[in-house]
């Protein structure tokens, strides 16, 4: 039967069990057991013991207790390969992400080890007195993986501004500005958490003076139109709040107006939007709904349609 006690339980000469297999496996993993890997603690495994304890610099006496065993889990697992410039992949996109949660890496998240991640990694570096390579070895991995999964995720009341980006970008088939893009992954990070996982459909973007029905709105930037084909109203509701989380003023369309259904949003705050788009700004901050006539805003007033107007810190 196998050795059904828990991993710092203490393993002693006499000891027979799928434990000790275990024991010496990952003492010969790490040179000190030389001999047949047979479940059986005698004197040669006791030996192997007491050699790995004197490096490890434990007390060397042979006797595997939860000190010795845990020492010894940690020593033989697996390397971690260590990451450098030119290095690529998931790896790199999980420390990408690590460091960026902790504030070191500010660029974006692509999987691909350049000068800007070495640079964030050697900042990391700094900051634990560890010698600034760049280079992100198992310590580096380890530690920043286990610090960004401590560290406490803002609300989206608390979260920071987006960031002040303003270069034009293509995003789902349509032109918007970084920091719209942002503020777009924001709220699909609060949707996701209201349990829709999609992502959002957008059937017109910024800097687009194509649709006359628009009266100059998506002329400048920060300006959507996303699309709610498919959704329940109850969704699309729960859209227009995931939205607003992210600090558009948004609205759904077509409930008490003459607009096909879709959700109209304007980045509240962004820089290169059209002062029409900010006055539908300033009239979601009054409780009205952004159109000529300025009518109640539904999300406020409507049966059904009430989600409150959340608004983030950063957009008040």
């Amino acid at each position: 039967m196998g050795d059904k006690r828990p991993m710092t339980s203490t393993l002693n000469v006499g000891a027979r069990s799928s434990a000790v297999t275990q024991l010496q496996q990952q003492l010969a993993k790490l040179g000190h057991y030389k001999a047949k890997v047979d479940g059986d603690y005698g004197p040669v495994t006791k030996k192997a013991v007491a050699s790995f304890e004197k490096k490890a610099g434990l007390k060397a006496d042979g006797v595997a207790d939860g000190k010795t065993r845990d020492a010894l889990a940690k020593a033989a697992k697996p390397s971690v390969p260590s990451l450098k410039v030119g290095s690529s992949g998931p790896k790199v996109k999980a420390l990408q992400q690590h460091l960026k949660t902790l504030g070191f890496y500010k660029s974006t998240v692509d999987g691909s080890y350049g000068p800007v991640t070495k640079a964030a990694v050697q900042a990391f570096e700094k900051k634990h007195g560890w010698t600034p390579d760049g280079i992100a070895g198992s310590r580096v991995q380890e530690t920043a993986e286990k610090e960004a999964k401590a560290k406490p995720k803002p609300s989206w009341q608390t979260v920071k501004a987006p960031p002040s980006d303003y270069r034009v970008v293509s995003f789902r088939g349509v032109k918007v500005n970084v920091r719209t893009r942002v503020m777009v992954e924001r709220a699909e990070s609060y949707m996701k958490a209201m349990g829709l996982s999609s992502k959002l459909s957008i059937t017109q973007g910024s800097f687009s003076n194509g649709v006359s029905a628009s009266a100059g709105t998506h002329d400048g930037g920060g300006a959507l139109d996303i699309s709610i084909r498919g959704y329940s109203a109850a969704n699309a509701d729960k859209i227009v709040k995931a939205m607003r989380m992210a600090g558009f003023a948004a609205w759904r369309r077509g409930v008490n107006d003459t607009f096909s259904p879709h959700i109209h949003a304007i980045a509240i705050g962004d820089k290169r939007a059209t002062q029409v788009a900010k006055n539908q700004v300033t009239e979601y901050f009054r409780g009205g709904d952004g159109l000529v006539g300025s009518k109640r805003d539904i999300h406020l007033t409507a049966t059904g349609h009430n989600i409150g107007r959340p608004v983030p810190n950063w957009a008040k």
